[in-house]
């Protein structure tokens, strides 16, 4: 059988068909050549597309999120505490506290015996500024001071006493009769008595004001309820101030819950039991201070050195004390300031009545040291007691010389024991003064106590049923008893 001849490739027998269809074969891969060329230049970098400048739809772009779990760190994390940690730019937070009341403890059983003891518990006394809701007014008097309003009228008048050098203490031939003296009355006066007041020295003070009276009742009253409810038990600069009549019976301040009162017969006697402490507080209250011993003695003897006040007569008469025979011993007691004659410098109740607080530590050897003479001498530096002079009704005449020294804790108050304020010269004083001088009467009863020691005097006996310097009933409602004024 014959094969079918196809004719050669460049033959001429080939149809024109094919040649067409062979030409868009080549088109076809040039185009695809062309393609692969161009996005394989675009790869490289060769050429870039520039797709700004066509225009299309905008589309949204997606947001996509991946929520993955954090891992545990390696070490825990520690707990938050109480220690803030000071940041860069700390957050400022504007704090307001609503006030609350601060409910009061409750009033002591008057049956109970609460002694003031040296280191008391904190107390923010009503009217401080922590616990105050209103502003207190004050108005100013002489020297600059600020003083409470309700103490303005009743600051009793100052008595200048010029500056100068004096002889200070006492000589063992003075010592020596007054214990001859204190013994022939019956006293129990010993010579070591006076060892504390001795060497004389001498002793250079600048001019000076000291009160003309003792603080009285009335005065001191104002101050505690000026200072607010329950301040006595440790409202003066976190000590005792005084002791009521819910602390002991032999007292003549009474506390209801709200103020401090005592029978208004009363008013114009020297506030006793009363602390140094308190004693101090007071006197800065009204802008002035406790005087220095050295200021009292010189205020007390003057010029002249005169043992008592009023010169170097022993003249029972003319003092507040236990040695006198011509008051009853039912009777006996703290009177009225300025029932008495007054020194040569117009000052009362130098010697007697109540004895005074003064700001100097207590030290028995204090005149043999060099820092008791010169200039303004200010006591020793340290100590456990503090000094108080001028003697007492509770105790005989020799306690009330002007050289004569006592001691007591600062914390501790008694019934014998009070003050009277000072000032640097140039306070002016009160001319409104509310203190009556010599303006009540009689007295304010109590037992005798004995004369034990030169520096302390005894802790009075129960009071009798009759009468006493305190409530004998034991009811803080009560009012201790007083004869007829």
């Amino acid at each position: 059988m014959a094969r079918k001849n196809y004719g050669s490739l460049g033959g001429s027998g080939r149809r024109g068909g094919g040649a067409w269809q062979w030409m868009a074969i080549g088109a076809v891969l040039a185009f695809a050549c062309s393609i692969t060329i161009g996005l394989a230049a675009v790869a490289v970098g060769l050429l870039s597309l520039d797709v700004e400048g066509l225009p299309g739809r905008p589309t949204s772009t997606p947001v996509v999120m991946v929520i993955t779990a954090t891992p545990l760190p390696a070490t825990p994390t520690p707990l938050t505490t109480d220690t803030p940690v000071p940041s860069e730019t700390p957050l400022q937070i504007e704090q307001i506290t609503a006030p609350s009341p601060t409910p009061l403890p409750p009033t002591p059983d008057p049956a109970e015996t609460v002694e003031p003891t040296a280191s008391p518990t904190t107390f923010v006394p009503a009217g401080s500024p922590t616990e105050q809701t209103t502003d207190i007014t004050r108005s100013t008097t002489g020297g600059g001071s600020s003083v409470p309003d309700p103490l303005v009228g009743l600051t009793s008048p100052l008595i200048s006493i010029p500056g100068g050098t004096f002889t200070m203490g006492t000589s063992p031939a003075e010592v020596l009769a007054a214990v001859t003296a204190c013994q022939d009355e019956g006293g129990n006066c010993d010579i070591s008595f006076g060892e504390d007041s001795a060497p004389q020295h001498s002793v250079t003070l600048d001019a000076f004001q000291i009160e003309e009276t003792e603080v009285t009742y009335e005065q001191y009253l104002a101050f505690l309820n000026w200072l607010g409810p329950r301040s006595h038990l440790n409202g003066c600069d976190g000590f005792p101030c005084l002791i009521t009549l819910n602390e002991t019976d032999v007292s003549n301040v009474t506390f209801d819950s709200a103020n401090y009162r005592v029978p208004p017969q009363i008013n114009a006697f020297p506030v006793a039991n009363v602390s140094w402490y308190g004693a101090r507080s007071y006197c800065e209250a009204i802008g002035r201070r406790l005087p220095t011993e050295a200021e009292w003695e010189r205020a007390a003897r003057g010029s002249d050195g005169r043992v008592y006040p009023w010169g170097n007569d022993r003249t029972l008469t003319n003092a507040n004390t236990s040695s006198r025979t011509d008051i009853p011993l039912e009777q006996r007691g703290a009177e009225a300031v300025g029932n008495y004659p007054a020194s040569p410098s117009g000052i009362y109740d130098m010697a007697g009545n109540v004895a005074e607080w003064v700001s100097d530590w207590y030290s028995p050897t204090y005149y043999s040291q060099a820092e008791a003479s010169g200039l303004n001498p200010q006591g020793p530096p340290v100590g456990t007691q503090k000094v108080l002079r001028g003697g007492s009704w509770d105790a005989r005449i020799f306690f009330a010389r002007s050289v004569h020294r006592q001691s007591l804790e600062p914390d501790q108050a008694r019934i014998w024991a009070g003050f009277r304020c000072a000032a640097d010269a140039g306070t002016e004083s009160d001319s409104d003064s509310g203190v009556d001088i010599g303006g009540a009467q009689g007295t304010l009863p109590t037992l005798e106590a004995e004369d034990v020691t030169p520096n302390s005097q005894p802790t009075l006996p129960p009071p009798p049923s009759s009468g006493g310097t305190g409530n004998t009933g034991g009811s803080s409602e009560e009012l201790p008893t007083l004869p007829p004024g």
